[in-house]
């Protein structure tokens, strides 16, 4: 039976229907699902260790005023913008701002923010952070859809390591990690599309973030070379060492008489303590929860997991690119880092994250040919 007007329904259901299923919805879609995942991710590192609050050496305090020691004195970015959002913004927004965000009402580890003189440029800074988290999602996947992933798997793989990184701030965080790992992701997207000029900028900009993209900049040339051709991908390595190489000595030179040294040699510490069965079967609390502390023998074998299911189906460029970024990030790890802090093997990130993306590919089309390409495909577990 028709009712009266049922077709009038029936016609803007349908109507209602494919706007539903047009890009925009789509992208809106996507947007809210990267948005939880950031904002979960980076609630888990906050509540682990603040951004860090009151820490003397490399705390937002002292890092706003460019009083603290060296090396964190040197990461400039985030305390400039603060600062100059600080001088520049009206105060009713100031006022505003600070009274809607209150990162306080949330997280105990939260002090310094409480700090009127404080207060609004560390709300800029803790949101530039998330920000930044939220963005390294969106230039993730750009990266693993340019290696033929499927779009689920280009989603799901960023997601499970922004959800996985508050393990990875193990021993210590700070506000900058995040913004690093966006600036390598989005250096790494721009080496593999051949955005020479691009990759410069970033380069300024993330060496003025934190020192450790010098080191990345050589890792890139695999990409490059495949895009560009040798001798224009050298040229381009070269140019963005020169940037970051410029723009580092240039802090170091402008922080000269700062408290606190360059980089703290640690090597021999570290060699005892990796020699040490009990370094690998530490505990902490992450996301409110006692795990495994990052450097376990649960996360080993994990990452030798999808290390060796990644491997063999990821692109030589690829290969190249982790090779070449673990040659240099091993070293400096175990010689400057202390035992642990797994957030320092920052260099690593972007790569494992397109392993992860490879290995999630090759575990599913394992179910597939095992049980078929229905709906009661199952894991091979």
């Amino acid at each position: 039976m028709n009712f009266p007007g049922s077709r009038a329904l029936a016609a803007g259901h349908a109507r209602l229907s494919d706007q539903a299923q047009r890009p925009w919805a789509s992208a809106l879609l996507l947007c809210v699902f990267f948005w939880i995942v950031a904002a979960a991710g980076y609630s888990g590192g906050i509540q682990k260790h603040g951004m860090p609050d009151g820490a003397r050496g490399g705390g937002i305090e002292v890092m706003l005023d460019a009083s603290a020691k060296k090396p964190y004195v040197y990461r400039q970015l985030a305390p400039l913008i603060a600062n100059g959002a600080e001088r520049v913004l009206p105060a009713a927004f100031k006022d505003a701002a600070a009274a809607a965000a209150a990162p306080e009402k949330t997280y105990v580890r939260v002090t310094s923010v409480l700090k009127p003189e404080f207060r609004f440029r560390y709300i800029c800074v803790y949101y530039l952070s998330f920000l930044s988290l939220f963005g390294s999602l969106f230039v993730l996947r750009k990266i693993l859809q340019a290696y033929g992933l499927s779009e689920w798997i280009c989603m799901v793989a960023p997601a499970m390591f922004v959800v996985a990184f508050p393990y990875v701030q193990s021993g210590g965080g700070y506000y900058y990690d995040q913004i690093e790992f966006f600036f390598m992701a989005s250096a790494y997207l721009a080496a593999m599309r051949g955005r020479i000029v691009l990759l410069l900028g970033i380069s300024l900009l993330a060496t003025l973030n934190k020192e450790s993209f010098f080191f990345f900049v050589p890792a890139l040339f695999p990409l490059l070379n495949q895009r560009v051709g040798r001798n224009r991908a050298l040229a381009a390595s070269l140019g963005a060492l020169f940037v970051a190489g410029l723009v580092n000595a240039a802090l170091k030179f402008y922080f000269f008489n700062s408290a606190g040294v360059a980089a703290e040699f640690k090597l021999f510490r570290n060699i005892l303590n990796y020699l040490n069965p009990l370094t690998y079967l530490q505990f902490e609390n992450t996301y409110g929860i006692v795990a495994p502390a990052g450097l376990s023998v649960i996360t080993l074998l994990a990452v030798a997991i999808v290390v060796l299911r990644g491997w063999r189906t990821c692109a030589g460029e690829v290969r190249r690119h982790i090779l070449i970024a673990t040659c240099l990030n091993l070293p400096l790890f175990l010689a400057f880092c202390a035992t642990g802090e797994l957030r320092n093997l920052s260099l690593l990130f972007v790569g494992f994250v397109v392993l992860g993306g490879h290995a999630l590919q090759q575990w599913f089309a394992a179910a597939h040919r095992t049980h078929g390409a229905g709906a009661d495909a199952r894991l091979p577990l």
